[in-house]
């Protein structure tokens, strides 16, 4: 590929605001594969497909799903050189097709493959082999049809002696080699068809050290293959009696044999369930020579930061390794030069946290022991420019599993750890507390000291008094001051279980959600104790059994406290005097004492969506697992596999986002978070993290400079619905102060004048200053700044 893919997005308007600058944060620095296209790399992520310059040693633009991949997930990558076109292999959605700088037909199911699911892809001339987890499929490029043709799928009917392949290695003669869990089988391509030309070599029938094949490297005629005994050596392709074992006993992933023939191999076994490398040991790499010279780099060696090496390939005659967590090592003779993307820690981000210089702070623990597969690596930092990750095994973190994370008013970061027993050597509970004002300093908060109910910690949060407010799951609810001294503490009230997972003050109001037995409420604006009558729980079963609640926030309606829930039973909102549930199939229900009215025998639009009205999470059966309300009054809605509601309650509207309609990365929602200094909106999901620009409050707007005007929909249609919307050029808002904007017909007569809206732009209905109508026509607009700035533009109306 000779340039990099890129796809512009156009600006999301959402009612009366715009979302822009969309942007993606994934990691990049779990590597699967790499194979170089003569002008540079391309790396296969976990987070996306990344380029790296080689003449400029840089790296380019990480291409994921905003951009047109249908998955983030990439496992393997192949080059055609006669079409210059990429195959993309990934982890559930196929063969992604990049050429001519687009993304062409993808190769999926539809199209004959064995599964979607990707594990190796090569090619011979024309011939495409793809190793999937239910078999082979080979396919023909043909230059007269828009994508490759299958010639025929291969398992275990026909030739295979597994069907979910690990490796797969073609030689320049034509013999392809399969790797799995049963061996190695291999067979020439001319002859695949023929089921007794395939050879099957095992444990049984050689000194194959073991039947689980983890990867296999051919170079001139000489094999090695890896497996979790041992190294399996052969100078001769196709004649294995005089092979050789290797480090036999000792897992071995993955194996490589270089130009000049030299072997090189590192210590492990993948587990794809978790994505992880284990068995690894502290050597990193070893490599014998041609001539039976034996070199060993540990961990920390001459450059070297990991023993988790995921590949070798051969680079511009130079050696790389690839690995699981530290990017990329290219050897040049003497030191391993390390290669590596700045981004965040992992895929999964769990909590979001903005402190006080408004750095974002994210997590990807999760409510369990152990490892997951894309998450449990600690905490990671990001100022607006670069990402800062913390773990257990670089700093004092207490464990990788963070499942909270709360700032105080010293702006130490207080990272709640997770765990009821200590699964993972290295991990401990707690609380974990970073001072980053100067040289990182850690400080630990525990059970033991008496200020926290236990040490498994499911959420933290500072209130608006500056306590700290730690719910310990199987505990209670501990609130302790800056100084992490013990204030109060509590446990929930007829409740058995005391899951304990978040808490959120209001007013006059503290919501208390647990795992299982959903929400109960203090009605009082003191810290609440075990005993007090001042605990109340819904009048309803939605909320107090079976239930989990995820997210609790709360906003002032017209001097009305309205706190607002999601939980795995639906969105609920309670304004201190009536319960109401709102769905995609009824919009609205309020509770009236004994049942959920609807005024089921009279569609009124108060209750009912009317024909039309865009729903709640797009009318797909769902439910909301992250909440934030903006400063504007909008409702977000993060939900299980829908993407985002945005509510208008003012309006009574929904808009919705999706991976569809937007640059959503995932449509699993897990937290939401706002930093208001830029109106940044962050979204983190199980895929990643994303961010978008929402716009900030009249009392935050800083901006001096008037860049010029953007005026959009333009032509606008007032009928149709449009808002007209007149904003700052490059940046989120006009200029601070007294800006104002003055509408004229083409006789030069003034029309309307407009003040800064909430966002503090300038939107107009089409009304004039008598609240009426205007017709169609040519208007004039000249936006004033208070130090005499000015712009003007056209606007054209339609009705």
């Amino acid at each position: 590929m000779r340039k990099i893919l890129t796809i512009l997005l156009v600006t999301f308007t959402i009612s009366l605001f715009a979302l822009k600058n969309w942007k993606v944060y994934t990691n990049t620095t779990h590597i699967f594969d790499v194979i170089d296209t003569g002008n540079e790399l391309l790396i296969a992520t976990w987070g996306g497909l990344v380029s790296y310059d080689l003449d400029n040693n840089s790296f380019g633009k990480t291409l994921t799903t905003i951009d047109g991949l249908t998955n983030n997930d990439i496992r393997v990558l192949d080059y055609l050189e006669g079409t210059d076109e990429i195959l993309v292999g990934t982890a559930g959605n196929g063969i992604n097709r990049i050429g001519n700088n687009d993304f062409l037909t993808p190769l999926t199911e539809m199209l004959g493959l064995q599964s979607n699911t990707i594990n190796k892809i090569t090619h011979n001339d024309s011939l495409i082999f793809v190793a999937t987890k239910s078999g082979v499929s080979c396919f023909i490029d043909d230059p007269d049809f828009p994508f490759p043709l299958l010639l025929r799928n291969y398992n275990v009917e026909n030739g295979l002696s597994a069907n979910d392949i690990t490796s797969m290695q073609l030689t320049q003669g034509g013999n392809i080699f399969f790797g799995s869990t049963a061996g190695l089988d291999y067979v020439h391509i001319d002859s695949m068809d023929v089921v007794t030309s395939w050879h099957h070599l095992n444990s049984g029938n050689s000194i194959l050290p073991s039947n689980n094949v983890t990867s296999i490297s051919i170079s001139s005629g000489k094999i090695a293959i890896g497996t979790d005994s041992g190294v399996f050596l052969s100078e001769n392709l196709l004649d294995f009696t005089q092979a050789i074992l290797i480090d036999d006993g000792l897992a071995i992933y993955p194996v490589y044999v270089d130009d000049q023939l030299n072997l090189w191999y590192s210590y492990g076994l993948w587990d794809l369930d978790r994505l992880i490398l284990t068995d690894t040991m502290d050597i990193a790499i070893t490599r014998i020579s041609a001539e039976g010279d034996l070199e060993i780099w540990d961990k920390n060696e001459s450059g070297l930061t990991t023993s988790k090496i995921k590949g070798f390939k051969e680079i511009n005659e130079n050696v790389i390794a690839f690995s699981w967590g530290e990017g990329i090592f290219l050897y040049n003779g003497v030191d391993w030069e390390n290669i590596k993307t700045n981004s965040i820690s992992a895929n999964v981000v769990t909590d979001i946290e903005i402190d006080m210089k408004s750095k974002v702070w994210v997590c990807n623990g999760h409510y369990g022991d152990g490892l997951i597969s894309k998450g449990t690596r600690g905490v990671s930092g990001y100022d607006g420019s670069n990402w800062i990750n913390y773990n257990s095994s670089n700093s004092d973190l207490i464990s990788d599993n963070i499942t909270s994370i709360g700032v105080d008013t010293s702006n130490r970061k207080w990272f709640g750890a997770w765990s009821t027993v200590n699964s993972v050597t290295g991990w401990f509970s707690g609380i974990s507390v970073l001072d980053d004002s100067a040289s990182p300093e850690w400080d630990w908060i525990t059970a033991y000291s008496d200020s926290i109910y236990n040490n498994c910690i499911s959420h933290i949060r500072r209130d608006s008094e500056n306590r700290m407010w730690v719910c310990s799951y199987d505990g209670g609810v501990s609130v302790l001051d800056e100084n992490e001294n013990l204030i109060s503490r509590f446990t929930l009230p007829n409740d058995e279980y005391q899951k304990v997972i978040i808490t959120h003050n209001s007013g006059n109001r503290v919501s208390v959600g647990s795992y299982f037995n959903g929400l109960r409420i203090w009605e009082h604006s003191s810290i609440p104790n075990t005993i007090h009558n001042y605990w109340t729980v819904p009048p309803f079963s939605d909320l107090t059994s079976s239930c989990k609640v995820f997210e609790i926030d709360s906003k002032d309606n017209n001097g009305i406290e309205e706190t607002w829930i999601a939980s795995s039973t639906g969105l609920f909102m309670y304004n201190g005097e009536y319960w109401y549930k709102y769905g995609a199939n009824i919009k609205k229900k309020v509770w009236d004492g004994s049942q959920w009215f609807w005024n089921e025998d009279n569609p009124d639009p108060e209750y009912w969506y009317y024909e039309g009205q865009e729903r709640l999470y797009g009318s797909i059966t769902t439910y909301p697992t992250a909440l934030f309300i903006d400063p504007f009054g909008m409702v977000w809605i993060g939900t299980q596999d829908a993407g985002i509601t945005i509510f208008d309650t003012k309006r009574d509207k929904f808009v919705n986002l999706t991976t569809e309609n937007s640059a959503l990365i995932s449509n699993t929602i897990i937290d939401i978070a706002y930093e208001s200094q830029t109106g940044t909106l962050y979204i983190g999901t199980n895929s990643g993290l994303n961010s978008v620009e929402i716009g900030i409050s009249a009392e935050m707007n800083q901006e001096k400079v008037l860049f010029g005007t953007v005026v959009y929909p333009n032509p606008f249609y007032p009928e149709s619905g449009d808002i007209l919307r007149i904003e700052n050029k490059s940046a989120i808002t006009m200029p601070k102060g007294n800006t104002y904007c003055r509408i004229f017909d083409l006789n030069g007569d003034l029309i309307m004048e407009i003040e800064k809206d909430i966002y503090e732009q300038f939107s107009w209905s089409g009304l004039n200053k008598a609240g009426k109508k205007c017709g169609s026509g040519i208007y004039y607009y000249i936006i004033s700044a208070p130090d005499g700035q000015t712009d003007k533009g056209k606007i054209v109306l339609i009705r």
